[in-house]
């Protein structure tokens, strides 16, 4: 795959919107409940998990809040009203 990819649940409603190179998921993602409620925001770089990234419920309401860098927790998360910290963001 190569450029944006958008998949649908069976009942039509948008499941998410990744954009690829080369195959690889690259650059900014979303994933939604089957609801049509956005669940996951994010971005990604060679494949991992790369900046800052967002989890919502069903409800919309925002569950879990933190960064990563290259696939690994880094920084200040915030998940369910719990603080939780870890080694820091490198910095770009």
């Amino acid at each position: 795959m190569h450029g944006p990819h958008e998949t649908y649940y069976e009942n039509g409603q948008l499941d998410a919107k990744r954009s690829y190179s080369n195959g690889v998921m690259e650059g900014p993602y979303e994933t939604y409940h089957e609801n049509g409620q956005l669940w996951v925001k994010g971005s990604s770089s060679n494949g991992a998990m790369d900046g800052p990234h967002e989890v919502y419920d069903e409800n919309g309401q925002l569950d879990t809040k933190g960064s990563f860098s290259n696939g690994e927790w880094c920084g200040e998360w915030i998940s369910d009203g719990e603080t939780v910290t870890y080694d820091p963001c490198p910095s770009n």
